[in-house]
């Protein structure tokens, strides 16, 4: 079930919060690719809004682990992979599949 979130497309380089069907999420575009993915680290559960995005990657404030925006593969081997969402933009607005 696509739903949708914003209004319209996040700035280049941001990450904006959206909740959801109790879901906790935040939509990014990335060199021009929309991603969305679960608002906290699988590691610890802080938000991952409060990190900073480098490249296709979200890192932890926390401990410094990194997420692939894509895949949600984490930098370590020992820690859960971020959720990621397919996320679609529509007239400018954006969608994620629920």
């Amino acid at each position: 079930m696509w739903v949708k979130v914003l209004e319209s497309v996040p700035k280049e380089g941001t990450m904006v919060e959206v909740n959801t069907q109790d879901k906790d999420l935040f939509v990014t575009l990335v060199d021009g690719k929309l991603y969305c993915a679960e608002n906290r680290c699988p590691h610890e559960d802080i938000k991952l809004t409060l990190g900073c995005l480098k490249g296709n990657r979200v890192k932890c404030s926390l401990h410094g682990y990194s997420f692939d925006l894509s895949t949600g593969d984490s930098s370590e081997q020992d820690v859960d992979n971020m959720r990621t969402y397919p996320v679609k933009k529509e007239n400018n607005e954006i969608y994620i599949e629920i």
